[in-house]
């Protein structure tokens, strides 16, 4: 399985996030973008996936931004992967039909790999990984 580049920058603004709820700080994009090393434009295009998965709140106005609708002790890796990504199989063939199903001797080892995978992403807040306390 090889993440996206949305994947990696969502994570990497999710984290700047999470570092900055405390002090209830709303996050411009550009400082996000500027600590992420992206784009506003396609920093933007992420947070809005997540906001649509309710990761993240976005505030309007002279002083609007992005901050974490959720603490970040609550708020796993998991769940922001899979605000961004389309889905985090590892193999195609997992959630889709398969001419081979009945006779594939792998779709099970790939199937548990996979919930093994969900499971620990679901694990790992965004503070421990802000705190790099893994």
């Amino acid at each position: 399985m090889k993440m996206s580049s949305k994947a990696r920058y969502g994570l990497y603004a999710a984290v700047e996030l999470a570092k900055r709820y405390d002090t209830c700080e709303v996050v411009p994009v550009c400082t996000l973008a500027q600590c992420t090393g992206v784009t506003e434009k396609y920093l933007e295009q992420i947070l809005a996936l997540m906001k649509k998965q309710n990761v993240v709140v976005a505030v309007r106005g002279a002083n609007g931004g992005y901050k974490l609708k959720n603490p970040p002790q609550s708020t796993t890796v998991g769940q922001v992967l899979r605000a961004v990504e389309d889905n985090l199989e590892i193999v195609d063939c997992l959630h889709k039909s398969c001419s081979a199903k009945c006779n594939c001797v792998s779709r099970n080892l790939w199937a548990k790999l996979y919930d093994n995978i969900n499971s620990y992403l679901d694990t790992i807040s965004l503070k421990q990984l802000s705190e790099d306390d893994l």
